[in-house]
């Protein structure tokens, strides 16, 4: 499965040290890699707690923004904590993926983002048709 082989990937990238992976589609979301040490630091409640939460933010950030239609497509969100680097693909209206690394250890931003937009548009094969999902949802009830 792609989502399972991401954070393989971004190990590999060596473009930050990763903290958590989350492949999510509508309210249901899978840990798809979680670091050790974060067992340590959140019980497992709390940090379902927060991968929920990030679900929730994506919702606000899907793949179409009919707002901002002129400029494509929503790539990706970055989100700077003081400690942590979140970064959110949506995949569609209701799905996507949700990366984590210690902000201290990424030195290209840019690198990391472009290197896992290319993964998920390599592995995800519907990301950035809206329509097809759409048509495929609509089929279901035919």
């Amino acid at each position: 499965m792609p989502a399972e082989s991401l954070a393989s990937y971004l190990r590999e990238l060596d473009a930050g040290d990763l903290r958590s992976a989350v492949h999510y589609e509508g309210d249901d979301f899978d840990t798809v890699y979680q670091r050790e040490a974060l067992s340590e630091e959140y019980t497992e409640a709390e940090f379902e707690e927060i991968a929920k939460n990030f679900v929730l933010k994506g919702f606000d950030d899907p793949l179409e923004q009919p707002e901002f239609a002129r400029f494509g497509h929503l790539d990706a969100t970055v989100r700077w904590f003081h400690e942590v680097v979140v970064v959110q693909v949506p995949l569609d209206e209701w799905s996507g993926v949700i990366v984590s690394f210690d902000r201290d250890t990424i030195e290209d931003t840019g690198r990391l983002v472009d290197a896992l937009l290319e993964y998920v548009e390599e592995n995800f094969a519907d990301h950035g048709d809206v329509a097809e999902a759409a048509d495929d949802f609509a089929s279901e009830f035919d």
